[in-house]
C-alpha cells in the first residue's frame, strides 16, 4: 500500500471521515495529538486565538512516521480560525512529503479550507495537492462522489491501489 491517512480531531468529526478513508482505501491510520488539552468548544476557541496572538504555538506529541514508502498522504484536520490546528502544522512540518501527492480533507462549522490549503503549499512547496474534501455546516461535499473521483484519477489510483 502506498497511501497513509494522517489526521487530528477534537470532537470526532474528522476522525469519522479519516476512519472511512482508511477503510475505503485500505490505508494505515495515524492520529496526531497535541501536547496540550483544549477543553470544551469555547475554551478551545479562546486558547487558539490567544496562542496565535501571542505566537505561543503548541506542538504535537505524536512521533513522526517514516512515510518514504508512501506516494499519497491523506491529511485530515478540523478548521480552527480559518486554518488547520497549529500543533498539526508543527507535526506536518516534520514529515518528508516533498514529491508526494497530498489529499487534504477537513471538517468545520462555517469556515472553508482555502487558508489550510495555502498552509499546505507553504509547508510542502514540492508536493502536489489534489482533490481536497471538505465537510462543514455551510458546505458538505459529497463523500461518495469524492471517492469515485479519486478512484478514477489515474495518478492517484496507482498510489492507493
Amino acid at each position: 500500500m502506498n497511501a497513509r491517512v494522517i489526521y487530528c480531531s477534537k470532537t470526532g468529526s474528522t476522525e469519522k471521515i479519516a476512519k472511512r478513508i482508511a477503510k475505503d482505501f485500505e490505508s494505515p491510520l495515524l492520529k496526531v495529538e497535541a501536547d496540550v488539552l483544549y477543553g470544551g468548544f469555547f475554551s478551545a476557541c479562546a486558547r487558539v486565538v490567544a496562542d496565535r496572538l501571542q505566537k505561543n504555538l503548541p506542538k504535537s506529541v505524536t512521533e513522526t512516521p517514516d512515510v518514504s514508502d508512501c506516494d499519497t498522504l491523506f491529511l485530515g484536520f478540523p478548521i480552527w480560525w480559518d486554518d488547520m490546528p497549529d500543533y498539526y502544522k508543527e507535526f506536518l512540518g516534520r514529515l518528508e512529503a516533498d514529491g508526494k501527492c497530498l489529499i487534504p480533507f477537513a471538517t468545520s462549522g462555517r469556515s472553508d479550507m482555502s487558508r489550510a490549503i495555502e498552509s499546505l503549499r507553504e509547508l510542502f512547496p514540492n508536493a502536489e495537492i489534489r482533490n481536497p474534501f471538505h465537510f462543514g455546516i455551510m458546505q458538505r461535499d459529497d463523500y461518495a462522489l469524492w471517492k469515485r473521483e479519486l478512484s478514477e484519477d489515474a495518478a492517484i489510483e496507482d498510489a492507493i491501489r
